[in-house]
């Protein structure tokens, strides 16, 4: 929720000012958190309530994530 120049955490309902903690746009909304705390509390509880859509989907995100670490990774080591 958007005040003027601040922002309503969805979360714990604390107001930040614009500039600070995470907003989200996702369609024509806004999710506001005023912390990382805040964001990741949030998003625990979407996949706790989440369909099986959403939990698949995570699932598949973290899998490319952790794919594209372990290539980085093995891109800057060092090759003897």
């Amino acid at each position: 929720m958007k005040h003027a120049d601040r922002y309503l955490c969805v979360v714990c309902g604390r107001v930040f000012p614009r500039g600070q903690g995470i907003v989200i746009r996702v369609e024509d909304r806004e999710l506001a958190f005023h912390s990382s705390k805040c964001a990741a509390r949030f998003y625990k509880m979407l996949i706790d309530r989440g369909s099986k859509e959403v939990i698949s989907e995570s699932i598949r995100l973290a899998r490319e994530l952790g794919n594209m670490l372990e290539r980085r990774r093995e891109a800057t080591s060092k090759k003897i």
